[in-house]
């Protein structure tokens, strides 16, 4: 972000300097490759955005442009480079597993019960094969919050115009909302798992993980905003939230994704500030 917006000179170098370096490291293995070639994709797309200037460049702004550009290419990846992504997730695997055994021994050590072993073992084998399974949607998160910070280090340290230094100004969390289209290709991906084909089912939940978390974003940003309107502080809020998800972490996600979704039609804060 900044070899492409930064107006100096000297930082456009260095950014340029710093994108070939990560560049070499990665072209020497099949996976580096493509992964690179990945981000690089949801980077640009990004990148297109903010040179378009007609959007805000929030968290809401580029969840659209990053995750699609990631799935894209994680699809064609696996199309065009099928055998490097299958060594990878062989090596995922085998590490997880690898660790899982670790864990598994450190507790039989403590003198766990063989019971609580073989369900312990069952739950956290269930959770590693979960994680090889999931891996693209972990990645394409991270590559859309990399995006996000790039572009708030951009706004913090570079120096741009004054157009791009506006719409690089930081907005209160409590503001996010994706796109409202982002929410069509949620359903879709909700009818794919009951599809037949394995590698439908994996692309379905992929998408669904990624997008699911992007909602319950949302219905986290509503929580603080809801909670602020009614005067508490940071502090408070935060606090209540956390013993909330600490005691019934599966409700409150839960609630976040619906409060999250229905904020598409509803529009919880409009409806507030109009009453």
């Amino acid at each position: 972000m900044f070899a492409l917006f930064d107006r100096r000179i000297g930082a456009r170098v260095a950014g340029v300097f710093v994108v070939a370096l990560v560049s070499a490291l990665m072209v020497g293995t099949g996976i580096g490759i493509a992964f690179l070639a990945v981000a690089g994709a949801a980077t640009l797309a990004c990148a297109f955005v903010v040179a378009r200037g007609d959007r805000e460049l929030g968290m809401d702004g580029l969840v659209a442009p990053a995750l699609a550009t990631t799935g894209v290419g994680f699809a064609a990846a696996f199309a065009f480079a099928d055998e490097a992504m299958r060594r990878w997730e062989a090596v995922l695997g085998s590490t997880t597993e690898e660790e899982i055994g670790q864990i598994i021994a450190r507790y039989r050590d403590l003198g766990m019960a063989e019971e609580s072993m073989a369900v312990m073992e069952s739950l956290m084998g269930n959770a590693g094969r979960a994680l090889v399974a999931i891996w693209p949607a972990l990645a394409a998160l991270m590559l859309w919050l990399g995006v996000w910070l790039a572009l708030r280090l951009l706004g913090r340290w570079g120096r741009v115009g004054s157009d791009l230094a506006r719409r690089l100004s930081p907005r209160p969390f409590e503001r996010f909302r994706p796109p409202e289209l982002l929410v069509w290709p949620l359903i879709a991906v909700l009818a794919g798992l009951w599809s037949g084909a394995d590698w439908v089912q994996r692309a379905a939940a992929n998408a669904a993980l990624a997008l699911g978390l992007v909602y319950g974003l949302t219905g986290f940003a509503l929580t603080w905003w809801w909670l602020g309107r009614r005067g508490l502080g940071s502090f408070a809020r935060l606090a209540l939230i956390g013993v909330a998800a600490l005691l019934v972490i599966p409700l409150v996600v839960a609630a976040w994704l619906a409060i999250g979704l229905a904020d598409i039609w509803v529009g919880f804060r409009e409806r507030e500030q109009t009453s």
